[in-house]
C-alpha cells in the first residue's frame, strides 16, 4: 500500500472510529435508538433526585416537587402537559385515568399516587386545572395537578424530565410526552411510552413484590 493510500486509510478509519463513539454515546450504548428511549435507559440506570422546584396545585396550595423526593411507602405515575393540547395530551390523560381505576381495582390507594404538571403556568391556573380534574373524574386523594408558581422554574421541570417543548405558531406547543415513575426512593427512575400505562403498571408490581 503506497503511502497516500495509507494515509487515506487511516483517515478514513479514524472518522469510522469517531462515529462509532458518538453513536454508541447517544444510544446509550445501544440501548436506545431514539431520544426517548435514551432517556428511558438513563433513568433505569441513574435515578434521578427531585429539586425543590416551586409548584402550585389545583387548590392553590403551593408545594415543592422535592416534597415527591422523599422515601414514602407511595410510588407516584407523573405526566407532563398543558391543558389545552389536543393531541398527546388526551393520550397521557386516559393513561392517567386508567391508571386511577386500576389503582382502585386493586386496592393500592395507599401505595401510588398520579402527579399531573402543567408547563403551561400562564393558562393553567389552579382553576384551570380544578376543572381538568373535575374533567377526568379524578379522585384528588389520588391524583395531583400543579404547575410551576413562577414561569422561570419551567426550565428547570422540563430539563428533569427531557421533555421539549416548542411553540407550534397555533397558540399551542409540540412536545414529547413519556409516563414517569417516581419511586418510593423518591427518584424519578422510570420512564415508559405515554400509550402503555399497562406496562408501567405490571412494571411497578414487579417491582413493589422484589
Amino acid at each position: 500500500m503506497s503511502p497516500g493510500a495509507l494515509r487515506t486509510f487511516a483517515a478514513t478509519a479514524a472518522i469510522l472510529l469517531a462515529a462509532f463513539a458518538a453513536y454508541f454515546d447517544i444510544t446509550a450504548g445501544f440501548a436506545a435508538l431514539t431520544s426517548d428511549g435514551v432517556r428511558r435507559v438513563d433513568l433505569a440506570r441513574s435515578p434521578r433526585a427531585l429539586p425543590p422546584i416551586a409548584l402550585i396545585d389545583e387548590a392553590g396550595r403551593p408545594l415543592r416537587l422535592s416534597d415527591y423526593g422523599k422515601p414514602s411507602p407511595q410510588a407516584t405515575f407523573v405526566a407532563l402537559v398543558y391543558v389545552r393540547c389536543q393531541s398527546i395530551c388526551r393520550t397521557s390523560a386516559a393513561g392517567q385515568s386508567w391508571l386511577q381505576h386500576t389503582i382502585r381495582e386493586h386496592g393500592l390507594e395507599d401505595r401510588v399516587r398520579l402527579l399531573t404538571l402543567s408547563f403551561d403556568p400562564a393558562n393553567d391556573t389552579p382553576a384551570v386545572l380544578a376543572d381538568y380534574a373535575r374533567r377526568l373524574n379524578a379522585d384528588t386523594g389520588l391524583w395531583r395537578f400543579a404547575t410551576v408558581s413562577e414561569l422561570r422554574e419551567r426550565d428547570a421541570l422540563l430539563k428533569l424530565f427531557d421533555v421539549v417543548v416548542l411553540d407550534d405558531g397555533m397558540g399551542g406547543y409540540s412536545h414529547n410526552a413519556a409516563l414517569f415513575l417516581i419511586d418510593r426512593e423518591g427518584r424519578l427512575a422510570r420512564a415508559y411510552d405515554i400509550d402503555r400505562p399497562d406496562r408501567a403498571f405490571a412494571d411497578y408490581l414487579q417491582w413493589a413484590g422484589s
